[in-house]
């Protein structure tokens, strides 16, 4: 005959079932409500991000809109007391804020000015100026120009040794961060140096702007302009900058300063965007063509 289970033994079982059940669907509402949060909070990310990137770009088209009608005003020169220039305080927008600067590029040594005998000339001036070894612009000369005819020890025969090894660039750089893998260049010169250079797109080298220009760059011009030479020069200039060259010339003695110039083509604007929890840095390259017409040559999201 078969045994029967005592009905309390059955209750217990039973009670133990549903409290494993109750168990389990608890666990499954939890992780359903926990899905559903990060799926919420993705979305949201997702939204505010892209409203951040908005933003941005409209704060891009907004310095395009100033600096062409900066150069409707002011012909042929740029200075720091035009509207450009001026740093604005954070601005308040749906949902958070948003804060930008437009840096003039021409105030920095080109780095792909290089290609050109005037340019390594410069940039070893730039390097005396900053107490760095002039011998160091050789060596970015060098990632330039590669190994013509074959593999030589100044360039791709050194770099093919490293861990890991790799090639120079052979071409202008896309970014002045490019220097770091350039012989010489430690992270201690980099930090040093890099604040008062730039990196071009291709093309014809690019002047120094003598009105936005800081010390050590006005410097890089010519040996006859010292440090109390530019600080002459800067404080010179005052926020209207100067309209020509002539400055130079009435120097004693005269300076000549072939790669000078008083207006800028190329600046650097730099937005941040803050909506929610979320962030958005757009860094932008624009240029302003002889027509005044300013458009965005190059973007980064995130890092320089």
């Amino acid at each position: 005959m078969a045994r029967t289970v005592p009905e309390s033994r059955q209750r217990g079982v039973a009670l133990i079932t549903a409290l494993v059940v109750v168990a389990i669907a608890a666990g499954l509402a939890v992780a359903i409500a926990w899905q559903t949060t990060l799926d919420t909070r993705r979305t949201e990310n997702l939204v505010q991000g892209d409203q951040a990137m908005e933003y941005a770009l409209g704060a891009e088209a907004w310095a395009e809109e100033i600096l062409a009608r900066d150069g409707r005003k002011y012909q042929n020169v740029t200075a720091l007391g035009q509207d450009w220039a001026q740093q604005l305080p954070p601005l308040p927008v749906q949902g958070g804020q948003i804060q930008g600067k437009i840096e003039d590029l021409q105030g920095r040594f080109n780095i792909n000015n290089l290609t050109t005998a005037q340019g390594i000339t410069q940039f070893k001036n730039l390097l005396v100026a900053l107490g760095q070894d002039p011998t160091l612009a050789a060596s970015v000369q060098q990632w330039f120009t590669g190994a013509p005819g074959g593999v030589t020890d100044a360039t791709d025969d050194y770099y093919s040794r490293l861990q890991p090894p790799y090639l120079t660039g052979s071409a202008p750089m896309q970014s002045v961060s490019e220097l770091l893998l350039v012989k010489g260049i430690t992270p201690a010169v980099y930090a040093q140096i890099s604040p008062y250079l730039c990196a071009l797109p291709i093309g014809a080298a690019t002047t120094v702007n003598i009105n936005t220009a800081s010390g050590p760059v006005l410097e890089s011009l010519n040996t006859n302009i010292t440090a109390d030479v530019a600080s002459q020069i800067i404080g010179g200039r005052g926020t209207s900058g100067f309209k020509d060259l002539s400055v130079l010339g009435s120097m004693n003695p005269p300076i000549q300063a072939a790669g000078a110039g008083t207006t800028s083509s190329y600046f650097l604007v730099t937005v941040v965007a803050q909506i929610g929890s979320t962030h958005v840095t757009l860094y932008s390259l624009l240029y302003r063509n002889g027509s005044n017409e300013v458009t965005a040559v190059r973007r980064t999201f995130g890092t320089l």
